[in-house]
């Protein structure tokens, strides 16, 4: 290595960490947001949308459930893998509706979004009846879903990610 390359090194090794030690952008340094809030009218829209999708899980309607959905959604069931597409959800809400009835209760703890994007977070109870043998059981538990406005103005579930409050049932030996 050149003597003039030796000499610089020390500047290097003091400099670099240096430069990685910057402090974090402050908030006023970030760009704002380019979307607006979620007007009055995308709010219902999507809680319309909740209770299309109630409204045909308690008629047993899977064609009902698989319409809040866009066709690449994703639906994010406990322990299970991910089902993509509506296609795919619509068979596995249909084969549950098939066999049971259901009585879905829906609680939305906030909605929020900018653009064509939302989120809504919040709570369910779910009570299945088994249309032939079986016991009848009880879930409550929270969700998280991502929506996504559709041209026609309407928001449709583009994530769904459930999951129980209640403690998992022992494992049968």
């Amino acid at each position: 290595m050149s003597r003039a390359r030796l000499m610089l090194l020390p500047l290097a090794i003091a400099v670099l960490p240096a430069a990685a030690c910057r402090p974090a952008p402050r908030e006023s340094d970030r760009p704002a947001a380019t979307a607006e809030p979620l007007a009055a009218a995308d709010l219902a829209a999507i809680r319309a949308t909740d209770s299309a999708f109630v409204t045909a899980a308690n008629a047993g309607n899977a064609s009902g459930v698989a319409g809040t959905y866009t066709p690449d959604a994703h639906l994010m069931p406990p322990n299970l893998a991910t089902i993509e597409g509506r296609e795919a959800i619509q068979k596995f809400w249909g084969g549950l509706l098939d066999a049971n009835h259901v009585k879905l209760g829906l609680t939305s703890d906030e909605v929020e979004g900018r653009g064509d994007l939302a989120y809504s977070r919040g709570r369910y109870t779910f009570d299945i009846t088994p249309k032939g043998k079986g016991e009848p059981g009880h879930d409550e538990g929270k969700f998280l879903e991502i929506l996504r406005r559709q041209s026609d103005g309407s928001w449709r579930y583009a994530v769904d990610m459930y999951s129980s409050n209640l403690p998992a049932p022992a494992a049968k030996k």
